[in-house]
């Protein structure tokens, strides 16, 4: 509720992304809390009063709580500034995580504790008094009893194993490491800058020559609406229900993001049934529909697309500009021609559309011998056939302009135009055949512009089941491009489309992830007082971004930009069980207890914690990464990334971090002994040892003596 006034403050609003931070929150905010719980409740089987163990637990644990929630809040801030579409798309998210975090942390010191200073005490079983309770009893216990049994008869021995042989544990992981990376680099796992979401809306385009009346447009597009209602009576759901739910047909203008208007141009939009509810891919039956709607004769153009849900764009798009429209219109046929050659790609098309047949002259020797421009031909032809004003006559109120030009039978066909006369500055007049070469060409219905250069873009849709559009976009960057621009020299080639939201997100990610990470290290290296144990603790990210990418490999999903943001994400919450779990091993050695017993010690100790944490979130995310909704489909990445990443990490931070704590020590010894010239005691180099004792307080200067 509190981040629900946050997020009525800040102008925000539920909707879906939005509910995916409040589910994918769920199970980080109880972290904190479970700890603070875990604390207090060692504190209550120790024996203490209530009232006391919650005092007490919650000093213990207040420090590398307060790391916590603060480290997770830094590594969502970055996602709050993501640049371009996509970052409009997500920027309620981390302003949702944020606030949920933010009032999680107040209610774990303040109201949790008062309400766990109530805690019976745990030596003391309830086994209650109907069966549900006793149930519920029987099954807590079981629960914590074969926990208990866990640690000590599985754990245990094996950290002890593993901090024997740290070098080997070490190796193990940078080895899974490499080879995690090498999967992406070797291409079985690929990437995508979206994910692929099976869409409801199915269109096509007509286009005819200019000129071309409106009735022949609109028998077209019947045409094409009647192939597409035949196909769908043929096509079975897996509801029962009708595959169309309602369509759309026009005539004057295409439809799209960027429709195309004129009586030449037409379309048809079929919103079909619910992905869910049907067998068959949207790409799949605009496939079929091209098939069945055939050739019509005449027609310039028939496009045919499945709208994906997401973020506009096409999966492929590439500009093409120059000052020559020749080069820009030929490199533009060459590069659709090459695009046709990768398997997978389909409705590769520009946006070039011819316009009517326009006229050329092109001046012959004698022009120029008596003074004639293509203008001065120009003007004479036009004032021929289309008139020019000879005079104004007053007739009451109405002013009458009164036109002159060849009578009808002289301008009837095109041959007529090269007996136009053209008369010369010495006022003789000659044929417009024997002074200009004429010809006939389509001209152009639009030439669009980007920074003062004329453009073409070329589009193309991609069958992400049989190719992927980044590995086309390497291939065409390759070599293609570099030959198509010294075949045409004048041309530039930019990658637009999807590449342009990858390169403006990616932009936003290499500032602001590298930022979150130094603010994280230092928040670290603030509450430890060392640079040494933090950069530890940050070895944790690399690896649960490992276990972000096996969860894409083994669930079957492609890495896109949303695995990525969740994988920023992650950053922040795979360091809070390191946080914790380092803090009890230096407690451990303040206190005296022998260097390796700490390390045990403080894994034992912190596993319950770590344990729960864990498991609270991936299981908050396991019921949406489940999910197969047509909404959750676009944000299942961002929680396998984290619920991976997560499970991945802990692991890890439960075996590695105490190997590598123990290899750290093994290098302080050998400082030691370089300095010193002798060997000492394991903890007698931590600088834990006096470091914490001051925190520790009587039992600190106990130990001590």
């Amino acid at each position: 509720s509190g981040a629900m006034v946050i997020l009525w403050a800040i102008g925000g609003t539920i909707n879906m992304v939005s509910l995916f931070g409040f589910i994918m929150v769920l199970g980080i905010i109880v972290d904190d809390a479970i700890v603070v719980g875990e604390a207090i409740f060692v504190h209550r089987k120790k024996g203490d009063p209530p009232t006391m163990a919650a005092v007490e637990g919650v000093c213990e644990i207040g420090m590398p709580v307060i790391a916590a929630v603060t480290t997770t809040i830094i590594a969502f801030i970055p996602l709050a500034f993501i640049g371009g579409i996509m970052g409009k798309f997500i920027a309620i998210l981390p302003a949702v995580t944020i606030a949920c975090l933010f009032i999680s942390l107040i209610e774990c010191f303040i109201m949790l504790p008062a309400h766990l200073s109530h805690l019976p005490d745990p030596d003391i079983k309830d086994i209650g008094h109907n069966l549900i309770s006793r149930w519920i009893q029987k099954f807590h216990t079981m629960a914590d009893q074969g926990l208990e049994r866990f640690i000590k008869h599985i754990y245990a021995p094996f950290i002890k194993q593993a901090i024997s042989l740290r070098y080997v544990s070490l190796c193990t992981a940078v080895c899974l490491l490499l080879l995690t990376f090498g999967l992406i680099k070797s291409g079985l796992l690929k990437f995508e800058v979206f994910p692929e979401i099976d869409g409801f809306v199915v269109t096509s385009a007509v286009e005819f020559p200019s000129g071309t009346p409106p009735d022949v447009t609109r028998r077209a597009v019947e045409e094409v609406e009647t192939a597409f209602m035949r196909l769908a009576g043929r096509i079975k759901t897996a509801s029962g229900d009708p595959l169309v739910k309602s369509h759309l047909t026009i005539v004057g203008q295409t439809l799209g993001e960027s429709p195309m208007t004129g009586p030449n141009f037409g379309g048809v939009q079929f919103i079909l049934l619910d992905s869910e509810k049907r067998k068959i891919h949207s790409k799949d039956i605009t496939v079929m529909w091209e098939k069945e709607a055939g050739i019509i004769p005449g027609i310039k153009s028939l496009t045919f697309e499945g709208m994906e849900a997401g973020p506009p764009g096409a999966p492929i798009e590439i500009w093409i500009q120059g000052e020559s429209m020749t080069d820009i219109l030929a490199a533009s046929d060459d590069l659709i021609s090459r695009l046709h050659e990768f398997e997978g790609v389909y409705q590769v098309h520009s946006d070039f559309s011819a316009g009517k047949n326009e006229m050329r002259l092109t001046l012959k020797p004698e022009a120029r011998t008596l003074g004639l421009t293509v203008n001065d031909l120009a003007t004479q032809i036009q004032a021929g056939f289309f008139g020019k004003e000879a005079l104004r006559l007053q007739r009451g109120r109405d002013d009458i302009r009164v036109k002159v030009r060849y009578s009808a039978s002289e301008r009837r066909r095109i041959s007529d135009i090269k007996q136009v006369r053209i008369r010369t500055s010495q006022g003789h007049e000659i044929p417009l055949g024997s002074v200009a070469n004429i010809e006939f060409s389509p001209g152009y219905s639009k030439i669009t512009r980007t920074d003062g250069m004329r453009r073409v873009a070329v589009t193309a849709s991609v069958n992400t089941h049989k190719a992927n559009a980044n590995e086309i976009i390497a291939d065409l960057s390759s070599q293609y491009f570099k030959r198509l621009k010294s075949r045409y020299p004048g041309i530039l080639i930019s990658l637009q489309g999807e590449k342009k939201k990858m390169r403006e997100s990616f932009k936003s990610l290499f500032i602001g992830f590298p930022l979150a990470i130094v603010g994280i290290f230092i928040i670290i290296a603030t509450i430890f007082r060392s640079y040494a144990q933090p950069f530890i603790i940050m070895l944790t990210v690399p690896f649960g971004i490992i276990g972000g990418i096996i969860g894409h490999i083994i669930l079957g999903y492609n890495l896109s930009l949303i695995s990525i943001f969740g994988m920023v994400a992650l950053s922040g919450v795979v360091v809070n069980d390191a946080i914790v779990l380092i803090e009890q091993i230096n407690k451990n050695i303040a206190r005296g207890i022998p260097f390796f017993d700490s390390i045990q010690q403080g894994g034992v100790r912190r596993f319950r914690a770590i344990f729960l944490t864990t498991i609270s979130t991936a299981g908050g995310l396991a019921p949406l990464i489940m999910e197969t909704d047509l909404q959750a489909k676009v944000l299942i990445p961002m929680a396998i990334s984290l619920a991976a990443g997560v499970s991945f990490a802990t692991i890890l931070t439960l075996i590695l971090i105490p190997s590598l704590l123990v290899i750290l020590n093994d290098f302080r010894l050998i400082f030691h002994r370089l300095i010193h010239g002798k060997w000492t005691d394991r903890k007698m180099v931590e600088p834990a040892r006096n470091r914490y004792a001051d925190m520790l307080g009587d039992e600190g200067k106990t130990v001590k003596r």
